[in-house]
């Protein structure tokens, strides 16, 4: 039986909707994989090779030659005690480079643990080290979990290894920093006199803080990784550097 003409136009509109319902279910699957994959590729990214996880320092130390012959911008290791923050700390000429590179210095989406390039290495009464906030606590996405209480009071303590020394880390408080109100990032080449203010105003935004005495001669270093919820706002940690003897 003949189609009439609007049997026909009728038929060629539903071939176009089954092909567009087709290539939309498709699109949706690609990006879906790529959504997936790219997530995959990020925490892949943010994980050590097996080469600088083996030099990972121990009670005798840190070998850092042995570090800096895979890097020579590799500066330090931090350590969070029974926290997966464990990682070598590296250091450029700007604040820019290990945002997007890894410890080789090869492109990597989530970075590097890095020092202010301001920083005159760990020698600075003040020093300032920055991470992406990973999810599953990897980087420095670990920083926001001492926002909990229990947390906060059961993780007190870190290592900082350095060339030079090895120092144990007293966490004193976990604070959200308003950038627009604070003057810890905006310390230009000078970063010794200013503890008191930095510790004043990290106390003034804390979230956890525990009683811990500061002294004039006292090194301190402050961990900082964006905030969950805005872009102005940084979670940081504030510890005491106490040298070993």
């Amino acid at each position: 039986m003949k189609k009439t003409k609007t049997e026909i136009i009728r038929s060629h509109l539903e071939t176009i909707v089954d092909l567009m319902s087709t290539a939309v279910f498709l699109l949706l699957f690609i990006v879906g994989f790529y959504a997936l994959f790219d997530i995959h590729f990020i925490q892949v990214s943010a994980q050590m090779d097996d080469e600088i996880a083996r030099l990972a320092p121990d009670d005798a130390g840190i070998d850092i030659a042995a570090l800096q012959d895979i890097n020579p911008e590799i500066q330090a290791w931090i350590r969070i005690n029974d926290t997966k923050i464990d990682y070598p700390i590296v250091q450029a000429k700007d604040n820019i480079k290990y945002l997007t590179r890894n410890y080789r210095g090869d492109y990597a989406t989530a970075g590097s643990i890095f020092l202010d390039y301001r920083n005159d290495g760990f020698n600075d009464d003040f020093s300032l080290v920055y991470g992406h906030r990973m999810d599953g606590q990897q980087m420095f996405g670990g920083i926001l979990q001492f926002e909990d209480a229990d947390y906060f009071n059961s993780h007190k303590t870190g290592v900082l290894y350095t060339a030079d020394a090895t120092y144990d880390l007293e966490i004193s408080d976990f604070a959200v920093i308003d950038v627009s109100l604070t003057t810890i990032y905006r310390h230009d080449q000078n970063r010794n006199d200013f503890n008191d203010r930095i510790i004043s105003e990290i106390h003034s935004f804390a979230h956890q803080s525990r009683d811990i005495e500061y002294n004039e001669n006292d090194k301190i270093i402050v961990l900082s990784t964006c905030d969950k919820d805005a872009k102005h706002y940084r979670n940081v940690l504030l510890a005491k550097m106490i040298k070993r003897d």
